[in-house]
């Protein structure tokens, strides 16, 4: 579908669009099996690169952020977007949602409010803390350096034993653009994987499980049937968010001691693996469709 040749159709019942990246203007084909699934259901969805100034944003009754995989590169263009989108139409998840997800911070937030999450440390920009007085104040043989603000693995460094002056370079680097994050490296996951549970309305869906990844390295998933105590984990804190998410995915870690840490909660363009359980996408297509605006009759 072309997105900008989209925007002169003749809008059906309801007209709604799925933000997305240039590298993807007619969406990934996850994100298509949901387009689908809207057109059944008399809603037209179209795709829309959220950074082109050819978008009528205030004439679609709803706008959907999704692959918008590239705003990490773009300084804070992202957020000042989420905000104009929010004043001229109905956004999802909700600007105030992304804006508290954008920073990673919100890590600190919820393990502060109890739930289990990996470690992090939180550095400032500019600061002149040493990584080698974080190793050492929390015991961490090996971390995980990332910018607060990013995605994809994008400028994420593990530093090993033996690495502390290319980790500390790192750290420094970061530092000059933004704030970072220092967690311990959970060498669990390099044979157990990360697992994802995802939720639609605040609903479980369904999960997947994929290799640990570093540094944008490309995840291999696979369908994966979570426990109960699992999905109630996850449900709790995503029920912990007001209000209640269109989408959140709930990224898990293991620990040394087998504990599963909550790693990332994906609240503004996961990917949400629709083709790995196609029937999600219809689900995922109710949801939007029961939070259109309503019309007069």
């Amino acid at each position: 579908m072309d997105s900008a040749g989209a925007f002169g159709v003749v809008a059906p019942a309801a007209r709604i669009a799925f933000a997305t990246s240039s590298a993807f203007p007619d969406s990934p084909a996850d994100d298509r099996l949901v387009l689908d699934a809207l057109g059944e259901r008399g809603v037209e969805a179209v795709p829309a690169i959220w950074d082109s100034p050819d978008v009528p944003w205030g004439e679609f009754e709803m706008v959907v952020v999704r692959s918008t995989w590239d705003y990490q590169f773009k300084g804070n263009a992202f957020p000042r977007w989420v905000d104009r989108v929010a004043g001229l139409t109905t956004l999802w998840n909700i600007a105030p949602t992304i804006r508290w997800n954008y920073h990673k911070r919100y890590l600190i937030d919820l393990a502060n409010a109890g739930f289990d999450v990996v470690p992090t440390e939180r550095v400032s920009r500019g600061s002149r803390v040493t990584l080698r007085s974080i190793e050492d104040a929390h015991g961490w043989p090996e971390v995980v350096v990332k910018p607060a603000i990013g995605a994809a693995g994008h400028r994420l460094r593990r530093v090993g034993r033996g690495e502390i002056d290319e980790g500390e370079a790192h750290l420094a680097g970061l530092l000059r653009d933004g704030d970072a994050l220092v967690q311990p490296f959970l060498s669990a996951a390099l044979e157990h994987g990360e697992r994802s549970l995802v939720f639609l309305d605040g609903a479980f869906s369904h999960a997947i499980r994929h290799p640990l990844a570093l540094s944008g390295d490309a995840k291999v998933p696979s369908p994966y049937e979570p426990t109960d105590p699992e999905i109630e984990r996850a449900r709790r804190i995503v029920a912990w968010l007001a209000p209640t998410p269109l989408y959140a995915r709930v990224d898990f870690l293991p620990s040394e001691s087998g504990r599963w840490l909550l790693g990332e909660l994906e609240l503004i363009e996961p990917e949400l693996f629709f083709r790995l359980a196609p029937e999600a996408a219809g689900r995922f297509a109710d949801a939007i469709s029961g939070r259109l605006p309503r019309r007069p009759t």
